[in-house]
């Protein structure tokens, strides 16, 4: 008598056709990121609206297991890996603006050196081996995301190789990232902007943050300081930080105005950016 979790013969063959006609039409299938211009970097909602890249300094990362991070309602997002900060954005956004022109799924390549200067850093060994260990980073954790109704689990890079003598990397994305940008559930984050505040990293996550309301509504501080990953345990600095940071947002002319209402903040978006 055959057991009872063994298929039959001929069954299994119609169950192993079915499953290779499955991933043939698949891989013939091409996925495309949606497009946008060189000034732009196209970013799914649901890191600009969590804790996902967090502002904290490298130094300041902790090892995450299952861990469900701050984000708005609507959005939940699970986290397991080294934490991201916001200049491992910088990267994987650059890494997605290098690959948007291809299908998702296929191999982009491209020189350490090149993506260094996309980045408008320097291309010394240790801005190398810095960017290296940002992609493995990339490479290695594991995220699961929902954003209405739809759901993403996988790394943030899928894979790669890396030539040690060229410094040329082949970098793979998940054809799958397409879920996150069905839609409404992505932003053009403005590029120039976002790169005057590099080494702010709370500047850059609420600009990022921000990018995706076109009115934003009035926030407790507390529920910012969840979203952006900040851990100042202080919240009478935290709030320091935070004027700090909106108002390097309104030299910007990314912001027309903020202000503290007890313990709300409220800002409003310069008009002629929205959209943009």
């Amino acid at each position: 008598m055959r057991p009872a979790d063994q298929l039959a013969p001929e069954f299994q063959a119609v169950l192993d056709r079915g499953f290779a006609e499955n991933r043939k039409r698949e891989s013939a299938e091409i996925i495309q990121l949606p497009l946008w211009s060189e000034h732009k970097r196209g970013t799914p909602n649901s890191f600009l609206r969590s804790s996902l890249f967090a502002a904290v300094q490298g130094k300041d990362r902790r090892f995450l297991k299952e861990a469900v991070l701050a984000s708005q309602n609507g959005i939940t997002v699970k986290f397991t890996g080294e934490q991201l900060n916001q200049s491992d954005l910088d990267v994987w956004e650059t890494l997605v603006h290098l690959a948007r022109q291809h299908p998702l799924g296929h191999v982009c390549g491209f020189t350490a050196h090149g993506l260094l200067k996309a980045l408008g850093l320097h291309t010394g060994n240790s801005d190398h081996k810095w960017l290296h260990s940002v992609i493995i980073r990339l490479t290695a954790c594991a995220v699961e995301i929902t954003h209405e109704g739809k759901t993403y689990f996988g790394s943030l890079v899928e894979s790669g190789a890396k030539d040690q003598l060229t410094r040329h990397y082949n970098i793979k994305l998940n054809r799958d990232l397409i879920r996150l940008y069905g839609g409404t559930q992505w932003t053009k984050i403005d590029w120039k902007q976002r790169q005057q505040l590099r080494r702010h990293p709370l500047a850059q996550a609420l600009h990022a943050f921000y990018s995706t309301h076109a009115k934003p509504h009035p926030l407790k501080l507390a529920t910012l300081q969840e979203v952006t990953g900040s851990r100042n345990p202080q919240p009478a600095s935290f709030k320091r930080q935070t004027r700090q940071a909106l108002t390097a947002l309104v030299k910007l002319g990314f912001l027309a105005t903020f202000s503290f209402q007890g313990d709300l903040v409220v800002v409003r978006r310069t008009a002629k950016l929205i959209g943009q």
